[in-house]
């Protein structure tokens, strides 16, 4: 907003600020998120390392609004469901290369 807080504080409203706020977020479509995910697209097809990584890794903002325990606490339940997956794929796997024929001798 190009303003300091200071300025915010005596000038606008929660409201005001807030509606705001949403609209650069949600509704200005040549700034803000918008042109943050273009940069981002760019930075990751120039990439050049071997870790895989999403367009959200290349942006210059966070804008989850998430609070950093928030994001570690998502993080976790996000790898215990992967790790969940893989621990059912791998049974399956391994019921399939069971033969039942040979389990009665």
């Amino acid at each position: 907003m190009s303003k300091s807080v200071a300025w915010i504080d005596d000038n606008i409203t929660s409201k005001e600020l807030t509606e705001w706020q949403a609209f650069y977020e949600y509704v200005e479509p040549f700034g803000g998120k918008f042109l943050d995910i273009q940069f981002a697209t760019l930075r990751k097809q120039n990439y050049g390392g071997e870790e895989k990584l999403s367009v959200e890794d290349f942006m210059l903002f966070d804008y989850s609004l998430q609070t950093p325990e928030q994001k570690e606490q998502q993080r976790i339940q996000v790898a215990k469901q992967q790790a969940q997956a893989q621990a059912a794929a791998l049974k399956d796997f391994l019921k399939s290369k069971v033969n039942p024929q040979n389990n009665h001798n």
